[in-house]
């Protein structure tokens, strides 16, 4: 039995959307392996993520634990003193977080 709120798929469409969430899982792993490598900053990470659709449903969570030296406990201080909820993703950040963000990464 199906699930009456799932829409009914031709297999092509079903194809079609399970490689779009391929691509976007691989851009995602690619994005936050770059980010572990220390390639970019908070603020270019951050502006590269809004940038990109495929890259801006990343949870903020996601990336700062993606970040060198960052791990949940860290990452988890660290949005709550930016007022950033533990389910937020990075096109959902207001510019008052992300410049919280940017001024708590910075020190």
């Amino acid at each position: 039995m199906t699930n009456p709120r799932t829409p009914a798929l031709t297999a092509e469409q079903r194809r079609a959307a399970l490689a779009k969430a391929t691509r976007v899982r691989v851009a995602r792993r690619a994005f936050k392996d770059e980010v572990a490598r220390g390639e970019f900053g908070i603020a270019a990470t951050i502006a590269l993520a809004r940038a990109d659709e495929n890259l801006a449903g990343i949870r903020v969570v996601d990336l700062l634990t993606s970040l060198p030296g960052i791990g949940p406990k860290r990452a988890e201080a660290i949005m709550a003193q930016a007022a950033i909820a533990p389910t937020r993703r990075i096109r959902g950040l207001g510019e008052h977080q992300i410049a919280a963000l940017v001024a708590r990464m910075a020190s």
